[in-house]
């Protein structure tokens, strides 16, 4: 049984999923997430998405991600967080949501095809459904609550009827979160080419959250994290290499120690993570990490590691 300062368990199960999703995605962005955690979640459900060549050839072509990883990593947090906090079908998620159709259908113009196969956009939301779940599973721990899995998938089913592409409104959301997790694990099977794109956004994804978060000697521990939460078939596609036996049994040790002591004995948060993010000391941070960020990436370029863009791109 919890201790009983851990609260927000109990708080989450004393929700009625099928009307309260909203409020359960709430309490779970601003009384659990942190920014590594919405950095993981963002790097994989990325590399998720990249698994067709069409995308990870956008991805990689507008040089944000690789090139403006910190501007690109605080659009993806400022929409996640905007989504989870104000609910599925407020009018700021609406408002946020449209913002990104446009930039996505703008880009079209410069990458045809890319935002134009409804799978693809069933495939993000499904790899954004199943991200826990598929963590929990890696790492030997119990099934998440029902409670949980039916939050996550009305929260989603809501957010997904507000995207649009260039074949029109997204369509075709799974039943369920067992649906979901089908979906997603068949369109990871199909046949899909490995590309150098793939590996390559990948590969500096992987870099900058090691960069972001940990110093040099720790880079080794955020490799294996990152790679031990992709799933195996998106890693052999985009040839990432393996977590490694020995890393990646510390790695699941560490991470299912934390997170049972979250569930169990860690102290519930009671500050709102957005209170933090919008605070004077979060904006510092934030500055500060982007300069960093900045010096290392412009190293990295003047060593070769990192090719810089042909031109800029929006």
């Amino acid at each position: 049984m919890p201790a009983p300062w851990t609260w927000l368990p109990r708080r989450i199960e004393a929700l009625d999923p099928e009307t309260e999703y909203d409020e359960v995605m709430r309490l779970l962005a601003e009384h659990q997430l942190n920014l590594p955690i919405v950095n993981l979640t963002l790097l994989v459900t990325t590399a998720q998405t990249a698994v067709p060549p069409t995308a990870a050839a956008t991805l990689v072509g507008t040089g944000k991600l690789l090139h403006r990883g910190e501007q690109r990593f605080a659009d993806g947090s400022a929409y996640l967080l905007t989504w989870f906090r104000h609910g599925s079908s407020s009018p700021q998620t609406r408002a946020s949501v449209e913002r990104l159709n446009r930039y996505h259908l703008g880009l079209a113009r410069q990458f045809p095809g890319a935002f134009g196969d409804n799978d693809e956009y069933v495939y993000t939301l499904c790899a954004i459904a199943t991200f826990v779940p598929r963590m929990r599973e890696t790492l030997g721990l119990p099934p998440q609550s029902p409670t949980l899995d039916v939050a996550w998938h009305h929260f989603l089913r809501d957010l997904g009827a507000l995207f649009r592409g260039e074949h029109g409104p997204v369509t075709g959301l799974p039943d369920d979160l067992a649906g979901m997790r089908r979906f997603a694990e068949e369109f990871e099977a199909r046949p899909w080419p490995s590309t150098d794109d793939g590996h390559e956004l990948a590969r500096g994804m992987v870099q900058q959250y090691a960069d972001r978060f940990f110093p040099p000697p720790m880079h080794w521990f955020a490799r294996t994290q990152a790679l031990l939460l992709m799933p195996p078939r998106v890693r052999e596609l985009h040839r990432t290499g393996e977590p490694g036996r020995v890393a990646g049994a510390v790695v699941t040790v560490v991470m299912r120690w934390v997170i049972r002591a979250q569930e169990s004995w860690w102290p519930s948060r009671r500050r709102a993570f957005s209170a933090y993010v919008e605070s004077p000391r979060g904006r510092a941070a934030r500055r500060r990490r982007e300069a960093r960020m900045q010096r290392v990436h412009d190293r990295r370029v003047r060593r070769g590691e990192v090719v810089p863009p042909v031109r800029p791109h929006g």
